[in-house]
């Protein structure tokens, strides 16, 4: 994002009023809008973290803090690879304080009496390289994001699709082969495998499709009038016959009469992942309540399983693309990739809310989905 350097937040530092003033006075002059000033070096880590600055001019010797000192507090509190200008303002020129200076974190000196000329083009040149490492900062980022979202791809394809085509597969064989009698039990209950897993299979399948939409920005939003109770029924059927198997309750209790506008196919993909991914880590014979409650202008609806819960670190890695967890068997071995929950979260965003999410382990977990009632 191009950036103007008039704009840029400067902090100037020195311990006698009449350099800050002189200093503070010829950049507004020169344009810049932005100056944040201070003669007390014990104000200045204040001042660093509440502004921000884009530059800091900042005196070597002063009383309570050197500048040595406050470029190391600096240093210690300053992002990985964001490039802070700091040039040091000094009538010390001496090569050893000049060498303390860079080792500190300096990246130029003004030596005093200020020459404005050079004070101006040394602020304008590191000003411009901050900015242009900004922008190479988040091309950076940018791009380990597509690499991430690459690499979950590749490792769905390879991994998570073909699971379910090779369970299937398989008891369709033995099925066939026919090398023992089966009786109707033993039938039905590789037939129950079978449907369950194309199940299983076919909404990864759809996650992949509308995910990959998604990445390539042609998944339009299309705004309409739902019921949720309606909406939400209609993302169970797909998951109830694996609901059935595990002997899972799943209630749906929210308003039968509230109508909200948003996207239904996002909305409906939404609840069709929460609640599978609910029946997925809860166990036999549980149960699975989903409720409504309207606040002020929003819906909030939750998924609250009584399941094997997740970890802390667990949750923090949930929806984030680029994580290296490990997607958990369900409690009945079922497979999954992940993909499921950021898609999840990314619709949620797409459609102007969020999802939070509470979970205790070996209690249960609630997923609660707040959205606008009106999407604009």
């Amino acid at each position: 994002m191009k950036q103007d350097i008039k704009n840029a937040k400067i902090l100037v530092v020195d311990d006698q009023i009449a350099n800050v003033e002189m200093i503070v006075t010829y950049l507004e002059i020169e344009g810049y809008t932005n100056i944040i000033a201070t003669t007390d070096s014990r104000e200045v880590m204040d001042l660093y973290i509440n502004t921000n600055p884009d530059i800091i001019l900042l005196d070597i010797t002063m009383p309570y803090y050197t500048g040595l000192e406050l470029m190391e507090m600096i240093k210690d509190e300053n992002p990985e690879n964001d490039y802070l200008p700091i040039l040091i303002l000094t009538a010390d020129i001496s090569t050893e304080t000049k060498r303390k200076a860079l080792q500190a974190g300096a990246s130029d000196f003004l030596t005093k009496p200020f020459d404005l000329i050079e004070l101006k083009a040394r602020v304008n040149t590191h000003l411009q390289i901050r900015f242009k490492n900004n922008v190479i900062n988040e091309y950076a980022f940018e791009l380990k994001q597509q690499i991430a979202i690459k690499d979950k791809f590749f490792s769905i394809i390879a991994h998570d699709v073909r699971n379910p085509f090779t369970g299937i597969i398989n008891y369709c064989r033995i099925l066939l082969m026919q090398k023992k009698s089966y009786n109707a039990d033993e039938v039905q209950h590789m037939l129950n495998i079978i449907s369950n897993t194309a199940s299983q299979g076919y909404i990864l399948l759809e996650n992949l499709l509308k995910w990959s939409k998604s990445q390539m920005g042609s998944l339009q939003i299309k705004p309409v009038s739902l019921n949720i109770n309606k909406s939400i029924n209609n993302s169970i059927i797909p998951i109830a016959e694996q609901a059935h198997n595990k002997g899972i309750e799943i209630l749906n209790t929210t308003d039968s009469q509230c109508e909200i506008t948003t996207d239904k196919e996002m909305f409906e993909t939404i609840f069709r992942n929460l609640i599978s991914n609910a029946v997925k880590f809860t166990q036999y014979n549980g149960r699975i309540r989903i409720d409504s409650e309207i606040k002020n202008d929003q819906i909030w609806i939750s998924v609250a399983d009584n399941g094997i819960g997740i970890s802390d670190e667990e949750k923090d890695k949930l929806f984030r693309i680029d994580s290296k967890l490990q997607s958990r068997k369900g409690t009945a071995d079922e497979n999954g990739s992940g993909l499921g929950l950021i898609l999840c979260h990314e619709f949620a965003i797409q459609l102007g809310g969020n999802i939070i999410v509470e979970s205790t382990e070996n209690i249960g977990t609630t997923f609660t989905l707040h959205l606008p009632l009106q999407l604009d």
